[in-house]
């Protein structure tokens, strides 16, 4: 090991211009672990710290009756000491105006091993606490983020394995293109070596330990730089920053498997190869396509028709060259995209409080509408039970063909003996029943039309656009749907069918009557897993058959609410539920988890690994022209030996400039189109079947990301075939003018 280190730290250091990018690229993969692995610790201290400062208690059961909080409290403690589970913390006692008899809510603090503690809290409590209930109570359970701690430490390992991961395999990617840039131009090199005796053990053990050198020099600086970069996104939250010394053995591990693996299939690649086949590669004709037929070089425009050829010639490079580079152009794009739905996806609204009326005799009405908003913090009181799926009354609605955007690949109506044949079938559709009360919720999204209008017109619906976040339809004021209800059945539905399928099914097997209801607006930017239809309460009856009748509401706050003001907060919802009966009241505590995950700075976080990725690209760009070109040089002394002027080759590197300028403006703009719409399709589309939260994002490509990604893509693609020309023409007349420095460029 001695030998083989001693060996690497002179090879890297006497030919550092060879190992310099390199430095460069493990430098930034570094960074890239460095930010996770020192953002990872300090994450797991800013939700401790939060919820330590806010909870002092695990768990809390409100509306419990008297029966109910003194068994709790006769078997709070146990005969033997460690069959303690539990603490009360404290117990608040208070008055239901409906049936008159006092309410306890009891605070809990598990001991020892809280998971332990709270899973033999359900098993042993819980049936005893439901069977001392009276008929029409019922207490509610709530865990804090103080008990879920834990569980959403085990979140943040498992978040941060899948970004090792995925940074692993973006960093592996990086170095072994670098080093198959390298392997390609110096073949001849290696060729030799195997002449000699070199085997893939030799020449993958001289490899490693030049990178592994290389790492050792890098780690420390760009460890200190993570932190000093994590340190100033943090500060503004106002938490003690925390270091751990294991960030530098986390990026030493990650950067030995990165340079294990990224040396290792180009050096099994080498070695299996016949020495001579390398050794006859010196001119890059392992990338090099020959022309069918030869040209008389000065007899055409030169060198512009030269050129021309050469980029043909050298295509399979090219477009090695640009999939390779501009990737992390894209990257790029697709990082700053993921950051802004990561910043989405945290000020989406959500509940503080779910309430609960069913237990009641009421239903959500105007009286406490205006009751619920008269208190102050209460921002929106959403209706959330007054809709239904169509697919779950085999019902379906028509719309025109030219209503249905291209591609949306809707069922088409087949009955030939129905005038309505050829109109497109869909039951994706959410029906949702409307009162003039939960109206104005609507008003936040971007829609055309008049919202009042159903309820100012007959047979009037608000409609999406949309299908899981994505525009199917192309709806306009005052054209119709078709709203499909059951009337009978011609024969059994199979129930294993599903999608499409079963809409074909039920179109065959059951009768239906229509229903036309005209376009009264239409809302383009609402979250949608199925296109929502909004009807006013009698059309929704009469096309669902129930009721629009609320029992559950969802209650939106201020989000600058302090903590101790969303307590006070709390209990005031609690004493308006009170008057109504056995309301239950759950708080969900969504601002202390919004603001845990603000402390976080994920979106920051991502901002600056995009930022880094982006770097790489001048890396690929300029290692691997500066090679290419480096490989030319000896063809144009061959072209200026047969007449061509320093400005004829000057002309070769300016063209071959240009042309990896323009193709490389053209391959950022897909590949960048190709990610960002995969990002889109991913989380707008595929992550609300898993997390059952339907969130709408945006689909587009960050202006400031393109511009930066299409200057770093043209900037490099021409300054890296410009640059080794200066190089290339200084190093010339310093020849020919026994070092006296350039010439006229012109002869």
């Amino acid at each position: 090991m001695k030998r083989s280190l001693t060996i690497a730290w002179k090879s890297v250091f006497f030919n550092f211009k060879q190992y310099i990018c390199f430095f460069a690229a493990l430098f930034i993969i570094q960074m890239f672990y460095g930010l996770i692995s020192v953002s990872t610790a300090n994450n797991n201290q800013v939700e401790y710290q939060h919820v330590q400062a806010e909870y002092d208690y695990h768990m809390v059961l409100r509306d419990l009756n008297e029966d109910q909080y003194l068994y709790l409290v006769n078997n709070s403690a146990a005969v033997f000491k460690n069959d303690t589970i539990f603490e009360i913390e404290r117990v608040e006692e208070n008055l239901n105006y409906m049936s008159g008899r006092n309410r306890f809510d009891v605070y809990l603090f598990f001991v020892r091993n809280k998971d332990v503690s709270c899973s033999r809290f359900y098993s042993k409590y819980l049936d005893p606490l439901k069977s001392l209930g009276r008929e029409g109570e019922s207490f509610v359970i709530t865990e804090t983020p103080l008990l879920r701690f834990e569980h959403n430490e085990q979140n943040n390992l498992a978040t941060f394995i899948f970004t090792t991961l995925l940074l692993l395999a973006v960093s592996i990617f990086l170095l072994t293109a670098l080093y198959n840039i390298r392997v390609n131009q110096y073949k001849f090199t290696y060729g030799v070596y195997m002449t000699f005796g070199a085997d893939f053990k030799k020449l993958f053990g001289t490899a490693f330990w030049e990178l592994f050198v290389i790492s050792m020099v890098t780690l420390i600086p760009a460890v200190l730089l993570s932190t000093l970069v994590v340190y100033l996104i943090y500060l503004p939250s106002g938490f003690a920053f925390h270091f751990s010394f294991m960030a530098f053995l986390q990026v030493a591990l990650f950067n030995l498997v990165v340079v294990l693996v990224s040396v290792w299939m180009p050096m099994r690649i080498m070695s299996i190869r016949q020495p001579m086949t390398l050794i006859v590669t010196e001119d890059n004709s392992n990338l090099v396509t020959s022309p069918m037929r030869s040209i008389n070089l000065m007899k055409h425009k030169f060198p512009t028709h030269y050129e021309f050829c050469s980029t043909w010639r050298f295509r399979k490079y090219s477009v090695q060259l640009l999939t390779t580079a501009i990737v992390f152009c894209a990257l790029f794009i697709c990082g700053l995209y993921y950051a802004d739905i990561d910043a989405t996806k945290l000020a989406y609204p959500r509940p503080q409080f779910v309430v609960d009326l069913s237990r009641t005799a009421f239903v959500y009405d105007d009286q406490m509408s205006t009751e619920l908003y008269a208190i102050e913090g209460v921002t929106e009181v959403k209706a959330t039970n007054n809709n239904i799926e169509a697919m779950e009354l085999a019902s379906h609605i028509l719309t025109s063909k030219e209503n249905v955007m291209p591609f949306s690949n809707q069922v088409i109506y087949k009955n030939e003996a129905n005038p309505l044949k050829n109109h497109r079938v869909t039951n994706e559709v959410l029906y949702t029943g409307m009162t003039q009360e939960q109206l104005p919720l609507l008003e936040k999204y971007s829609y055309t039309g008049d919202l009042q209008s159903i309820f100012t017109n007959p047979n009037t619906v608000i409609i999406g656009d949309s299908i899981s976040n994505v525009k199917k339809y192309d709806f306009e004021v005052g054209d119709t749907i078709m709203v499909a209800i059951k009337t009978g059945s011609l024969k059994k539905v199979d129930p294993n069918l599903s999608g499409r399928n079963l809409l074909r099914e039920q179109l065959e097997s059951n009768t239906y009557d229509y229903v036309t209801f005209t376009v009264g607006a239409v809302l383009h930017d609402i979250p949608s897993g199925s296109m929502p239809v909004f009807f006013n309460v009698d059309d929704y009856t009469e096309v669902t058959g129930k009721k629009a009748d609320t029992t559950l509401l969802h209650i939106f706050v201020d989000q600058n609410l302090t903590p101790e003001e969303s307590d006070v907060l709390d209990g005031k919802i609690r004493d308006w539920g009170r008057l109504y009966g056995e309301t239950a009241v759950t708080n969900t505590h969504q601002l202390s988890l919004d603001t845990i995950v603000a402390d976080k700075h994920q979106t920051e976080l991502y901002m600056c690994i995009a930022i880094l990725i982006l770097f790489i690209s001048p890396l690929v760009w300029f290692f691997s022209q500066t090679l290419y070109y480096f490989k030319r040089e000896k063809e144009f002394n061959i072209l200026q030996s047969m007449g061509a002027t320093v400005k004829d080759i000057r002309h070769i590197y300016l063209q071959g400039g240009l042309v990896m300028a323009a193709l490389s403006l053209v391959v950022a703009i897909v590949l960048s189109y190709i990610g960002s719409y995969a990002l889109f399709y991913m989380f707008n589309v595929m992550a609300p079947y898993f997390t059952q939260e339907n969130v709408r994002y945006e689909f587009y490509m960050p202006w400031y990301a393109i511009l930066t990604s299409i200057v770093m893509s043209v900037g490099c693609g021409f300054f890296s075939t410009y640059l080794p020309f200066r190089s290339y023409i200084k190093s010339r007349f310093t020849l020919e003018n026994g070092g006296a420095g350039d010439g006229d460029e012109g002869h």
